[in-house]
């Protein structure tokens, strides 16, 4: 199997773009059994994201990159969880367009967009965010299952 690594994106500063940081964090305190990227006090985004992406490069360069991150869509897919094949390009609500990063993608569609991103993010529920997060993390901890998990098989 595959080693895989996580790599959560997002600011912890923005309600609506903390997803990816809040994601990371509740991997990293249960225990997920692979390297976790970008947590609270610890955010990638789109000011550092070249510096992980040669990171990722050079030391994971034969592991699946799971890349989670916020965005904002059309009113009815709100609240919803995408998973796609292919990396997220950090720094979306800065307007800014890098290479991706991630060989899988987790978005969580955390509002709807209307005009600018980054008004939309910043006036999204926290609530909203924190109960996406941990259904996705919950999902990737069935996935790849936990340290404790490994330790006791």
């Amino acid at each position: 199997m595959r080693k895989c690594v996580v790599v959560c994106i997002g600011s912890d500063r923005i309600s609506g773009d903390a997803l990816g940081p809040i994601v990371g964090t509740i991997l990293r305190e249960k225990g997920v059994n692979c390297p976790v990227f970008g947590v609270e006090g610890q955010p990638i985004n789109g000011m550092n994201v070249e510096a992980y992406r040669e990171f990722f490069k050079r030391f994971y360069a034969d592991s699946l990159v799971i890349a989670v991150d916020a965005a904002v869509g059309k009113p009815h897919e709100v609240g919803q969880i995408l998973c796609r094949r292919g990396g997220i390009r950090a720094g979306g609500a800065l307007g800014r367009e890098g290479d991706r990063i991630g060989d899988i993608s987790l978005l969580g569609i955390v509002a709807e967009k209307e005009g600018e991103v980054l008004p939309s993010l910043l006036a999204t529920p926290f609530h909203r965010v924190e109960e996406m997060a941990e259904r996705i993390a919950g999902r990737l901890l069935r996935a790849i299952g936990t340290s404790r998990e490994a330790c006791n098989a």
